[in-house]
């Protein structure tokens, strides 16, 4: 994983203006809180953290995961695991960048629970610093975000996971691709998936989505901050499959990781 993260680059170097002026306002990391210094101006995740920090994160394994549900397995490459090849899925695929633990869980708790919508910059940018270097974004044309239903958004007041949509392709460089916020909608006030056991988690969803007729022929990715079974990503895939679309595939900053003796209570 060294040697991934020493692979990264930063998205867009500061200028000489901006390397002025953050030496004279310098940084501190979001993690450890040590002053991000003028060595670190290039660095993948600056002005958010040290490299030294950065490394630590609980980065995901991008061969010992399966292909579909994302889940972790125990042999590399894995097209399907056990876990997933007992339900039926509608996602083509799914990625993540991160395991759903530490710091990163922490960061995304604080921003869904807690309004602090100043992390949506870093998250988005560790998500892309997870395929800058390499071409699987290429097979989609359309990204859309997993909506809130409107009682919920009122609540929160911001979609997460538009957000995170929002800067995470504001850091990719090459394969930027049209976000398309109105081509899915929740028409269904359902309970938090966090509330649910998984027997209910996998109904739970049922109708819960509505997709606009745009979205035929297009190869749709989905995008959401957790994914734990699945069951939302996957209904959300199921609707747009029913409208037209080609395909769906599906990209979370993090992945709960499981197996089938865990309870599941948790991120949806």
């Amino acid at each position: 994983m060294d040697e991934f993260v020493q692979s990264l680059r930063h998205p867009f170097p500061p200028s000489v203006w901006k390397q002025w002026i953050r030496q004279l306002l310098p940084s501190l990391c979001w993690k450890c809180g040590g002053v991000l210094g003028g060595k670190t101006y290039h660095d993948p995740a600056s002005p958010f953290l040290c490299l030294s920090c950065l490394k630590e994160l609980p980065w995901m394994d991008s061969q010992y995961h399966c292909r579909q549900c994302g889940n972790r397995t125990a042999e590399p490459d894995r097209l399907r695991c056990s876990e997933c090849m007992e339900e039926v899925w509608d996602l083509y695929e799914s990625r993540s960048g991160f395991e759903y633990t530490d710091l990163i869980r922490d960061w995304i708790l604080r921003l869904k629970f807690y309004g602090q919508e100043h992390l949506a910059p870093l998250l988005g940018r560790l998500l892309a610093l997870n395929f800058q270097n390499n071409n699987w974004l290429e097979k989609y044309d359309s990204v859309v975000p997993i909506p809130l239903h409107s009682s919920r958004l009122r609540k929160r007041g911001f979609n997460q996971s538009l957000l995170l949509t929002h800067h995470f392709s504001k850091n990719l460089v090459e394969y930027t691709h049209p976000i398309f916020p109105h081509w899915l909608r929740r028409t269904r006030a359902t309970r938090p998936q966090t509330e649910l056991p998984l027997a209910e988690r996998l109904v739970n969803l049922d109708n819960a989505f509505a997709a606009s007729p745009e979205v035929q022929n297009r190869s749709i990715l989905l995008l959401d901050d957790v994914m734990t079974t699945g069951s939302t990503l996957n209904a959300a895939a199921r609707c747009l499959l029913d409208a037209g679309a080609d395909k769906v595939g599906a990209l979370v900053l993090c992945r709960r990781m499981w197996d089938a003796s865990d309870n599941l209570y948790g991120e949806a």
